[in-house]
């Protein structure tokens, strides 16, 4: 804002330049008008000392403005100028300088084009020369307040979204860099946020020479308060007692159980409810002992692209006290795929609502797919129902993928 526009903020709405001398630099004003008496009439009606009138055609306005504020003559029986003015106002709207009309009789249809396109206002072109400085002014005043407001929030919004990807970093540290290796078989994983920093969550680790911990997680919503909750369960889930030298593996139920204790026992602000499914595979016995809390239920495909679902169930966690998990065994066949998903995979359809069973077509279709294709798959399904918008919920998969069997000799 030039030091005009400074003076006008803090002078009365009368004459000024009887109460204080006239700024250093006065108030630039560029007046577009293919009728050249237009802006020769305001220039010779206001006082140099305080406006500098600038005159150009509204066809062809200079490609570099630099101005307090764009006055554009609109006459009502000129469309062209009409349409000129549209293409001024889109293009100066988020610039600098007040962008304002000088119209006669402008019809109600027009001017309100004219202010969705940019324009601060629509005054007569006869209006006062002392009352169209005062209101230029005052619209220059606020369009340069805004500027500031609009400045600022970008910078907040800049540092937040620093601050973000930081968030974002540090959670994608909490997941496994690489998974561990498995006799006879191998792990996958995919996590896509919805947001930034996601509330799905997952981990495979190996618990001795036999066992391999796996689960995956999802807290409910997404975003900030849901991903803190990710370093509560990673920090909070207990998968082995050791007394001494020795060790005894707790059982998934048993894990579950004392998860969900913890979780209550913070008494945090925001109730956490979390969905969960922990499991142990056996990689000699190919056996896997599991507990599910609220979680969806994992599936099994089989080798020729058969798809079962697996049994089991418990509450949310960090709902209820003393709550239980029933535990499930399941001895995997050369060839099956145990298959774990979070909710959000079920968003497939164009709609983005929940649909288990379109999810399901989603599988088999892909059930014949490397384990890496099957998860990018469905991370593929989910990605085309937004219709290019961002995801609606986080998505997480985890599978685990046993060699088939070998061929006869």
């Amino acid at each position: 804002m030039s030091e005009a526009s400074a003076f006008w903020m803090t002078a009365s709405c009368g004459s000024a330049s009887t109460v204080r001398p006239p700024p250093a630099a006065p108030l630039t004003i560029l007046v577009l008008a293919d009728r050249p008496e237009v802006a020769a009439r305001l220039s010779s009606q206001m006082d140099p000392s305080w406006v500098e009138v600038r005159a150009a055609g509204v066809r062809r306005p200079p490609l570099g403005i630099e101005a307090d504020a764009v006055l554009v003559h609109v006459p009502a029986d000129d469309p062209k100028a009409m349409d000129e003015a549209l293409v001024l106002a889109a293009r100066l709207r988020d610039g600098p300088s007040a962008f304002i009309i000088l119209g006669e009789r402008l019809p109600r249809e027009a001017r309100l084009a004219l202010y969705t396109a940019g324009a601060l206002a629509c005054l007569p072109a006869d209006e006062d020369p002392e009352e169209l400085a005062a209101l230029v002014m005052s619209l220059v005043a606020a369009k340069h307040t805004t500027g500031i407001a609009i400045a600022r929030l970008r910078e907040h919004t800049r540092r937040l979204d620093e601050q973000m990807r930081l968030a974002q970093r540090l959670q994608m540290d909490f997941l496994p860099r690489r998974v561990p290796e498995v006799s006879g078989g191998r792990f996958a994983a995919r996590l896509q946020p919805a947001a930034w920093v996601a509330g799905d969550f997952y981990d495979i680790f190996r618990l001795d020479e036999r066992h391999v911990g796996f689960y995956i997680a999802d807290a409910v919503g997404h975003g900030v308060p849901a991903a803190l909750l990710t370093v509560f369960v990673k920090k909070s889930l207990q998968t082995k007692r050791i007394e001494g030298k020795s060790y005894e593996l707790i059982p998934p139920e048993d894990a579950l159980g004392l998860l969900n204790a913890d979780i209550l026992s913070a008494e945090l602000q925001e109730t956490p409810f979390i969905t969960m499914i922990y499991g142990i595979y056996n990689e000699q016995t190919r056996r896997c002992r599991y507990a599910r809390a609220g979680h969806p239920k994992p599936l099994v495909l089989g080798p020729q692209g058969a798809v079962e679902t697996l049994d089991g169930g418990g509450p949310l966690l960090g709902v209820f006290a003393g709550a239980t998990f029933e535990p499930r065994d399941r001895v995997f066949a050369p060839g099956d795929r145990l298959l774990l998903y979070t909710d959000g995979a079920e968003r497939v359809q164009s709609d983005r609502r929940a649909d288990p069973a379109a999810l399901l077509e989603v599988i088999r279709a892909s059930a014949l797919l490397p384990v890496e294709a099957l998860l990018d798959a469905v991370l593929d399904a989910v990605h085309g129902a937004t219709g290019g918008r961002r995801l609606a919920d986080d998505v997480t998969l985890v599978a685990l993928e046993l060699d088939p069997p070998a061929a006869p000799q």
